[in-house]
């Protein structure tokens, strides 16, 4: 299954992934004519969302929308829970004109979320999914909104492999090469992505679940500016910030918690200092 935002809403993808039995589920960008009787029809067009909005609930569940600051793209928001419904159909994603005398219609399914009562002067909430799947009860297609919902962890997870370990600068001319770089890097990568979502949701979980006893008592030594180790275990959350501020993170309060990129500086410092103490003590 793969999962991807608006920008994969392209005829040739679905139609590609349906040959190779390869399922998708896309974040819905464009009103698209759907259902059309003939390549020719031009008349009684049915819209992708006009069509959903006449299908019936078939349920119902509440969203946790997180506070966001204001930033040129988008205005600040506070932090809400939001009721929505769902909704799904079967339809037949017709082909462009431009291709439509070569490929066929696409069997499809549509499921189409949307906030019942936003608060006044404030947009509803609303996204629309596309997939191969077959989509019978709430059930199916509240699982795939779900989905849909940790579609963030892998743009986050290309986040540290782009932004972080700057893997799209690698000019390695063999494919085995390249093969083997992008591996090693993407386990690392995973690692450290794995590092900040824990942390998150298990933060009194102890250091050493992620990190090795050489790693965290470094760690506590260069933070603290000492040689003497605590009588117990620093918990996740402790270690994450620590790493995040050997990578520039200030840690105030209004900061909340660190991303990656910070993280992945510290990490990288940390695997140094870890390794100088290794050679610095013979072990």
């Amino acid at each position: 299954m793969t999962v991807c935002d608006r920008e994969a809403d392209i005829y040739e993808l679905f139609h590609l992934s349906a040959e190779l039995a390869a399922l998708v589920l896309v974040r819905a960008n464009y009103d698209r004519p759907i259902n059309k009787r003939s390549m020719y029809a031009e008349k009684d067009l049915v819209k992708l969302w006009q069509h959903l909005e006449y299908q019936p609930c078939v349920g119902s569940f509440t969203v946790e929308i997180p506070a966001r600051h204001g930033t040129n793209h988008a205005r600040p928001r506070a932090p809400r829970v939001a009721t929505v419904e769902l909704r799904f159909v079967a339809f037949r994603l017709n082909p462009p004109k431009r291709l439509s005398a070569k490929l066929p219609d696409l069997a499809m399914c549509a499921i189409y979320v949307r906030e019942k009562a936003p608060p006044a002067g404030v947009p509803p909430l609303a996204w629309m999914l596309l997939t191969h799947l077959t989509i019978e009860n709430f059930a199916q297609a509240y699982e795939k909104v779900q989905w849909y919902g940790l579609r963030w962890r892998i743009a986050m997870y290309h986040k540290v492999l782009k932004s972080g370990f700057h893997i799209e600068h690698c000019r390695l001319g063999d494919a085995q090469r390249l093969i083997r770089y992008v591996t090693v890097l993407s386990i690392i990568a995973w690692r450290l992505f794995l590092l900040t979502l824990i942390a998150r949701t298990h933060p009194a979980a102890p250091c050493t679940a992620l990190l090795t006893g050489n790693e965290w008592q470094v760690l506590y030594c260069k933070v603290k500016r000492t040689t003497a180790l605590p009588p117990t275990t620093p918990s996740l959350r402790e270690a994450v910030i620590w790493i995040a501020r050997l990578g520039g993170f200030l840690a105030p309060k209004a900061d909340g918690q660190p991303g990656t990129i910070p993280l992945w500086r510290g990490w990288k410092r940390l695997r140094d200092l870890t390794q100088g103490w290794l050679l610095a003590t013979g072990r």
